[in-house]
């Protein structure tokens, strides 16, 4: 019984104690890295819609990034946009544009890395290498995402949702359009 009370109580304090950081332009927060940096576990990250380009966005805690209105994470053709490598992540509700391209590194728009109970939804991907990389992945979930490539040449393109030494994955209700393969599954 008292571990049950412990769970109970340690859970009441830690979403007690998240708090939510606000990004944009009229916002303290001005740019998608500085409100990652601010946040801590558990912490919601609100993105008020416009354009940011910020290279990659490297996620090593479990929070939520939300975005209001779509919000453009561009890569400006050089970059993976998002990499996720924390349990309990939370992507939802982006426009991610311009990934890099190179079939070395496997760039994508959003790529979770060894990583577990991530979910990436309401996404629209366009122009990714790789649009949705789970890579040693358990317990994530990939819904209602809309990915599409425009890629002329297959080398140019890589799978619209592709995982990798994964496991329990749930991939639900996503669109893929124009990469050489719609959902990937290796090893």
């Amino acid at each position: 019984m008292k571990s049950l009370f412990f769970i109970a109580f340690t859970f009441l304090c830690f979403t007690a104690s998240a708090k939510t950081i606000h990004v944009g332009v009229k916002r303290i927060y001005k740019n998608v890295t500085t409100g990652l940096n601010a946040a801590g576990a558990g912490d919601t990250v609100l993105v008020d819609a416009g354009h940011y380009k910020e290279k990659n966005l490297v996620i090593k805690k479990g929070i939520v990034l939300k975005g209001i209105n779509y919000p453009v994470l561009d890569g400006e053709k050089k970059y993976e946009i998002i990499s996720i490598g924390a349990n309990g992540v939370v992507v939802d509700g982006f426009r991610i544009v311009h990934s890099g391209i190179s079939s070395l590194e496997d760039l994508s728009g959003i790529k979770i890395y060894n990583s577990n109970n991530v979910i990436v939804k309401n996404n629209i991907l366009e122009d990714t290498f790789f649009g949705i990389y789970i890579q040693n992945g358990t317990n994530c979930s990939i819904e209602n995402n809309r990915l599409t490539s425009y890629a002329k040449e297959e080398q140019q393109s890589g799978n619209g949702i592709h995982c990798w030494k994964s496991d329990s994955l749930q991939i639900i209700a996503n669109s893929v359009e124009g990469h050489r393969d719609g959902i990937y599954f290796e090893f």
